[in-house]
């Protein structure tokens, strides 16, 4: 009998783990993107050691550590560089989780995945936007139906399309349920990738950089060994698209870092060299969308991965990381089919129960996670004032002054999946 096919939307983070997962397992999956070819993508990712852990199931740690560095600090401070708060704690991840956190550029992390989802023989193809999934009990089998005309049948279909996912908006539709406009924050970032400043060296080369300022703040971050800083400054203003389209040069460029200059006014000098040293800067809205219950994230066939099941924003850095949970538990769950006596008949006919299980153990943790998420990027822009700017600054000298409640509450976050 040959193997399951399982149709896969989306080939930017969790598609391309899970189809690799879920081949070793005996299934045959084919992934699908909607551009016509990855490439220039997002700003960066911080990987933090829960999704490493996943990641490294995939791709050895040592191998993509070759051309990074850990973070080994982390830094709180005023826009003028004074010292709010700061640990060492990044050190012992590898010690306390098994893997370290890292940064990364997403287009090499989009790149480094899809290759290695070709050298795993899985069919790729691009260009494949998703209009249209029917579902057959008659046949136990799901169709997905692309706007380019093309249609192709599988066993079941994991819906790993992001934040914007059309999988979801198409589950959601036979439900009856009309997925509304995302809400915008209040909240947009602007974001770019620079060589870190020579005057923020004394933060360390490695370090994990946050400012606080009056309505705006600042995280940055190394995303190579050779010097290579992330950076995103969080502002609030007027409702911006939803995009996270990059300009690379002419007037929209020097517009942008225009506004930088007059938002990052008092910060100090080296956050405002690193903003102006970028060649590319990309801008975007923040927005929230419902919270979707477990039993929205899966029908008979198909089942939601990652930010299609639990869009979020970024605040907590955890959207990559809960998405290759996702993908780890959801492999886990499924049977493995190259096991002695498997039976594929068997687990169809405990196909949707296992989408239950896996939906009803991720929901709570990553509804509870969003909800963090967008608290922390209400605390972090604080408007009203001076004394206002004072409390949150006051928030987090109390919060980074005790180490041992620091270390436990990365724990919640960092000792998951396994």
């Amino acid at each position: 009998m040959p193997p399951p096919t399982v149709l896969i939307i989306g080939c930017g983070i969790a598609g391309p783990v899970l189809a690799i997962l879920l081949k070793r397992k005996g299934y045959h999956p084919i992934v699908f993107e909607k551009v016509q070819a990855l490439g220039d993508a997002g700003a960066s990712l911080m990987l933090m050691p829960n999704g490493m852990k996943v990641l490294n199931l995939i791709t050895p740690t040592p191998t993509i550590l070759e051309t990074h560095t850990p973070p080994t600090i982390l830094w709180h401070g005023t826009a003028s560089g004074h010292t709010l708060g700061k640990s060492p704690i990044p050190r012992t991840y590898k010690e306390r989780y098994s893997q370290p956190a890292m940064g990364i550029k997403r287009t090499a992390l989009n790149l480094h995945l899809k290759q290695t989802l070709l050298d795993n023989n899985i069919p790729l193809y691009e260009g494949y936007n998703l209009h249209d999934i029917q579902e057959h009990p008659s046949t136990n089998t799901v169709t997905a139906y692309f706007t380019n005309g093309e249609s192709l049948s599988g066993s079941f279909l994991i819906g790993c399309d992001g934040i914007k996912s059309s999988t979801r908006n198409i589950l959601l539709a036979k439900t009856g349920v009309k997925e509304g406009p995302p809400t915008f924050t209040g909240l947009m970032q602007i974001a770019g990738l620079s060589k870190r400043s020579e005057s923020l060296r004394e933060r360390g080369v490695s370090g994990m950089c946050n400012w606080y300022g009056a309505g705006a703040h600042v995280i940055a971050y190394p995303v190579s060994s050779t010097g290579d800083v992330s950076w995103a400054v969080t502002l609030s203003g007027r409702e911006t698209e939803e995009t996270w389209r990059a300009v690379s040069g002419g007037e929209e460029l020097e517009r942008r870092k225009g506004l930088l200059r007059e938002k990052l006014a008092g910060f100090e000098d080296g956050v405002r060299e690193m903003v102006e040293g970028a060649q590319r800067i990309i801008s975007y809205g923040l927005f929230d969308r419902a919270e979707m219950r477990a039993e929205q994230w899966f029908s008979g066939r198909c089942v939601l991965v990652g930010d299609a099941a639990h869009p979020t924003s970024p605040h907590l850095g955890q959207g990559a990381n809960q998405a290759f949970e996702d993908c780890y538990h959801l492999s886990r769950l499924l049977p493995d089919l190259t096991a002695e006596g498997a039976d594929w008949p068997a687990v169809e006919a405990g196909l949707e129960g296992i989408f239950r299980e896996f939906a009803e153990l991720r929901q709570p943790r990553t509804a509870a996670l969003v909800k963090e998420a967008r608290h922390i990027g209400e605390q972090r822009v604080v408007l009203g004032g001076p004394e206002l700017c004072r409390e949150r600054d006051a928030r987090i000298v109390a919060a980074w002054s005790d180490q041992e409640a620091v270390a436990e509450g990365l724990d919640r976050l960092y000792r998951e999946p396994f």
